[in-house]
């Protein structure tokens, strides 16, 4: 079995050259058409690099901020904490100066009996009265 040869007159090649020729044009359309889109995405993806850019300066500002904020605040506290410290010990010296005048200028009176009968006899709590309720 053989097969029958195509015969090449001018309809044929002309039948041949139109489908070739249209294969050649959608292609070329497709390629178009696939230029134009890499374009849009280059361009998207340049804006979106540009955008990440933006976020990350905007972000490490922010972070600066507040590192910022936080020392300014360490230091503010540690400022409170070092002048309270400080009017602790002030207050504490003052007292311990009081108590040692006080203790200068009047001697201790010596005990006497009925101080130490008083002394040793249990003290009940004084209990104040409860006000009345006004029921109207």
């Amino acid at each position: 079995m053989s097969l029958p040869q195509i015969v090449l007159d001018a309809p044929t090649l002309k039948l041949i050259l139109c489908i070739v020729g249209g294969l050649l044009l959608i292609a070329m359309v497709r390629i178009t058409f696939l230029l134009r889109t890499n374009n849009r995405l280059r361009d998207s993806t340049a804006k979106m690099e540009k955008q990440v850019l933006t976020q990350h300066q905007e972000i490490l500002a922010v972070r600066q901020d507040s590192n910022a904020w936080r020392g300014e605040l360490q230091r503010m506290f540690d400022a409170f904490r070092a002048e309270f410290s400080k009017r602790l010990t002030e207050s504490e010296q003052r007292y311990h100066d009081i108590q040692q005048r006080q203790a200068a200028v009047t001697p201790p009176p010596p005990p006497s009996s009925e101080s130490e009968a008083v002394l040793e006899s249990p003290v009940e709590p004084v209990v104040s009265p409860v006000p009345a309720l006004a029921i109207s």
